[in-house]
């Protein structure tokens, strides 16, 4: 078997199952410096003019060996030039051995079943004309590149100060100070304290707060609550 045929298998699906598009065998396609030609493109017609592609297919005869692999690349790489939706990998004329793939964009392809290939295009829709390149295919959009420095300067600030935060230890709780037989909770340097010279033993202020009063002289409430 030729893959002549197997491309004629193809266009004649395509033809037979989308009549609203148009088809095209061994059309070129251009990537960089490198280009290769598509077996068969279904496409949306445009003034008579190629225009929006809307699948590609990848034609190869019956039995494809470890080749299938190299034949899968091949497909990818012709969708992502032309941002391509859709892609068959046709092996052998009997559609029931194709394989059917989705283009996810940002070089993720997802293998679908053809009947999630058929709604697909059904219901497919073009990319809008400010997203064409000069030959009239989809190209991607992207950022200028003074956005996307902005960008990755913006999240690794996010970062970096989210990273402070954590690592940022807690205060100090507030210390007062207490007598031995006093009832009230004073600071270090309270008058009282130091008039008197008594042993004084420090304690945490959430603490002293629930069982003493605060000092009237040196008032360790107003201190504390502001620390």
């Amino acid at each position: 078997m030729r893959e002549a045929v197997v491309e004629q298998a193809v266009k004649t699906y395509f033809i037979d199952k989308f009549p609203q598009f148009s088809v095209s065998q061994q059309c070129e396609i251009y990537f960089g410096t490198k280009g290769g030609i598509a077996d068969v493109v279904l496409h949306q017609s445009i003034k008579d003019e190629k225009g929006y592609f809307v699948a590609i297919a990848e034609c190869k005869k019956w039995p494809l060996p470890i080749l299938r692999g190299r034949a899968k690349a091949q497909l990818k790489s012709y969708m992502s030039a032309t941002n391509t939706r859709y892609g068959v990998l046709a092996v052998g004329t009997d559609s029931r051995n194709w394989e059917f793939c989705e283009n996810k964009y940002n070089n993720w392809f997802a293998e679908i079943n053809r009947e999630d290939f058929e709604w697909g295009i059904e219901n497919w829709k073009p990319v809008p004309a400010g997203a064409l390149n000069i030959d009239g295919q989809p190209k991607h959009r992207t950022s200028p590149w003074w956005k996307r420095i902005a960008l990755t300067f913006g999240v690794l600030f996010i970062v970096s100060l989210a990273s402070l935060l954590l690592l940022w230890p807690d205060p100090p709780e507030p210390i007062v100070y207490i007598t031995r037989t006093g009832k009230k909770y004073h600071t270090y340097t309270c008058e009282f304290l130091v008039e008197r010279g008594v042993e004084k033993f420090a304690m945490y202020f959430d603490e002293a707060e629930k069982n003493y009063d605060p000092c009237g002289i040196c008032d360790p409430h107003r201190t504390a609550k502001s620390r």
